[in-house]
């Protein structure tokens, strides 16, 4: 079962956005309960609803509250943007399902319309959106090395993926039934791998003063993103054995070799030690006005793992207004930097970590970064087929999320 925001959905304010006939049809399945639970839902077509009632119903669902109306309620409120009806409304037009031409509908209503429809347009489009959000990832270079299509994801080919992953999940005490949601936006390919976590037993609190325990299975989920330019894959999951199991796994089904995604170096950061300020010109990138350096980490290792960490609003000026052109010795592990883009007022955090992990307020920013990155030779090629170091496999694999 999704985690359900319930406070968010059931503010009365937010229900009120709803038409009344759309909010009717949406919750008429669960009539029955809402009936036991004191709530008289109006017939069908009916324009008028207490918003309020309803929402006392819905904010205190007791032990007999259908999970299937939880649900129902949680994608629905996820997918009631202006940006999801109009990703909505051309995932319709694409399935050719038919949704009754409503001049009027706002967001939500469409979104309940769809529901109505085709529940899993909705949850596809959740997924989406939710893949969108992830902001870290590992990446992995392909042996290729060069541009190449992603492969078709039949249903044969996702059912084997799936198996191989649920094999995985279960042996490792993470239930089975994942799901694997593939999204095409040239050149790039995201993958959402849905899947359970280990159980978890918590108390919960009720109104009548008792305390219960619940046990249950969250859920969680994974991103991965292809890039058919550069034949690599970045990777947001949050154990080394799952980042494993998704390479191997898609390796083997989708290119030919469990191994076609090992870990090789992608970042460096030698150019802030070996070209000071210069490192962060960016005039030959349009879309990115200035790149500033505020922070970065220098790790020392030794018995005593010693590290260092240096910060300021903008660390190439500070050294600068002390008469210091250059950072002081030694090669950063990770550095972040603010950038300044062209279509906002506010500059956005990128942290780079390497020798292949980077991080990004929007996921969107990351080819104008690359680009960046790549032209101030931060960014390294690996040749086809080069040998790996085991010791980066282990850094990236391990790396936090």
């Amino acid at each position: 079962m999704a985690k359900f925001k319930l406070r968010k959905f059931t503010d009365p304010d937010w229900l009120r956005t709803i038409s009344p006939q759309h909010l009717i049809s949406f919750v008429n399945p669960w009539r029955t309960y809402l009936l036991a639970r004191g709530f008289d839902l109006p017939p069908l077509g009916h324009h008028a609803i207490d918003f309020t009632e309803l929402a006392a119903v819905l904010l205190a669902p007791d032990a007999s509250a259908p999970p299937d109306l939880i649900d129902a309620l949680y994608y629905v409120h996820e997918t009631s943007s202006t940006e999801d009806m109009e990703e909505l409304q051309a995932k319709v037009a694409r399935v050719g399902i038919a949704i009754a031409d409503d001049p009027d509908a706002n967001p939500s209503d469409y979104a309940i319309a769809v529901w109505n429809a085709d529940p899993s347009v909705i949850q596809e489009r959740h997924a989406e959106a939710l893949a969108k959000r992830q902001q870290h990832f590992d990446y992995f270079a392909g042996r290729t090395g060069r541009s190449r299509s992603f492969p078709a994801v039949d249903n044969a080919n996702r059912a084997l993926i799936e198996a191989a992953f649920d094999d995985w999940f279960e042996e490792h005490k993470r239930g089975r039934g994942c799901r694997l949601f593939v999204f095409r936006q040239p050149p790039h390919v995201w993958l959402l791998v849905r899947h359970g976590k280990s159980m978890r037993r918590e108390a919960s609190h009720w109104d009548d003063g008792t305390s219960k325990t619940e046990f249950y299975r969250p859920q969680q989920h994974d991103v991965l993103i292809y890039d058919e330019k550069h034949d690599e894959i970045g990777v947001h999951a949050e154990t080394k054995g799952e980042k494993s199991l998704y390479l191997r796994t898609l390796g083997r089904v989708l290119f030919g070799r469990e191994d076609y995604f090992p870990v090789a170096k992608k970042y460096t950061l030698a150019p802030l030690v070996e070209h000071g300020a210069a490192a962060l010109n960016c005039a030959d990138v349009d879309g990115i006005e200035h790149v500033k350096l505020v922070e970065y980490r220098q790790y020392w290792g030794g018995e005593h793992r010693e590290s260092e960490v240096r910060r300021a609003t903008d660390i190439f000026a500070a050294l600068a207004s002390r008469g210091a052109d250059h950072m002081m010795g030694g090669l950063p592990a990770a550095a972040v930097f603010r950038v300044k883009f062209d279509d906002s007022p506010k500059e956005r955090r990128v942290v780079i970590r390497a020798p292949a992990s980077a991080r990004y307020e929007r996921n969107e920013d990351s080819e104008l970064v690359e680009q960046w990155l790549r032209l101030r030779g931060f960014l390294l090629r690996r040749p086809p087929d080069e040998e790996v170091d085991d010791a980066d496999t282990a850094k990236v694999l391990d790396s936090p999320r």
